[in-house]
Order: C-alpha cells, then structure tokens, then sequence
C-alpha cells in the first residue's frame, strides 16, 4: 500500500491529511470520508509525485475539492 499526502490547494505546505490506498486515486474519482459520523465527498483534481531529498523516494500526493 502507499502512503498518499491529500491536499485541499495548489500551494498548501502542509496536507489535509495522509492516507494509505491501495491503488492511486486518479482525476475525477470521488473519495468519501468519514470523520465523526459526518461523511464528506471530495472529488480528486490533481496528482502528483513529490520528491523526498532525505529519503530519494517520491512520494505521491493527490489535490481535492470538497464536493457539495
């Protein structure tokens, strides 16, 4: 499984919050959270690999909108 960064905005320094999937989301699929019995759809715009300097690895980070 890899590790996935989760990102609400193009320039965010810091992820929404990180996640392990078992594949990679790609643009336009949907994800459904659920965090203290409210469930939220955000809809995937952007994916992207960034690079780690320490550890040479890329790591892969996705961009969401919140889904009405």
């Amino acid at each position: 499984m890899a590790q996935v960064e989760v990102f609400d905005e193009e320039d965010a320094l810091e992820p929404v919050f990180v996640s392990e999937f078992s594949f990679l989301p790609r643009i336009g699929e949907y994800l459904s959270i659920e965090v203290e019995g409210v469930s939220s759809a955000y809809v995937v715009t952007r994916v992207w690999f960034r690079h780690d300097e320490e550890s040479a690895a890329f790591q892969p980070c996705l961009q969401v909108e919140l889904e009405d």
